[in-house]
């Protein structure tokens, strides 16, 4: 049986073993073939609190799943972040700095749409601005073998974020 709205299961199942039994293995199998009717159905079931044909096993999965994309993203544009303004304190006047500038903003427009209190907090204590800045650092110096990078003062997420554009003066003053 399908909602008439949106052709997922409906959720008015019988409440015997077998039911639930036969209902887990149709959850799980809508999972592995329609992951966005699986969703629908999962939303749907919560909204009315019909717990009990919930497939609680791929739920809390996914829910754990989304937590660490999200705190893999932050680290990703941070990471990104990093690299370009360790290149532009490197080469201030070189034609691709505004370009570096340009994507600054859009990372840091990314990083401040998806940042929550949380992955703030997880990002300080596992001391991510110093690893990511060492995996910039790497990276930089295998594609420009001959410069030197000066590493940045570690930063939290709310100063990447909200990189004063003064810094961007300091940078290209610093360089000269």
């Amino acid at each position: 049986m399908t909602s008439q709205t949106n052709n997922v299961p409906s959720i008015d199942r019988p409440t015997s073993q077998v039911a639930v039994a036969s209902q887990s293995t149709e959850q799980r199998s809508l999972y592995d073939t329609d992951f966005m009717a699986w969703c629908e159905y999962q939303a749907e079931a919560l909204r009315a609190k019909n717990f009990e044909n919930l497939d609680l096993v791929n739920l809390i999965e996914e829910i754990s799943d989304m937590g660490r994309e999200q705190f893999n993203k932050t680290v990703s544009l941070t990471r990104q972040i990093i690299i370009h303004i360790l290149k532009l304190q490197a080469f201030p006047k070189d034609q691709a700095a505004e370009h570096w500038r340009d994507e600054i903003d859009a990372f840091q427009d990314s990083l401040d749409d998806i940042v929550s209190g949380s992955i703030r907090y997880r990002f300080q204590q596992q001391e991510t601005f110093a690893t990511q800045q060492a995996k910039a650092l790497r990276r930089l110096q295998r594609k420009y073998p001959d410069t030197e990078f000066q590493p940045l003062e570690p930063m939290p997420l709310n100063e990447i974020i909200a990189w004063p554009e003064k810094s961007w003066h300091k940078i290209l003053h610093s360089s000269n």
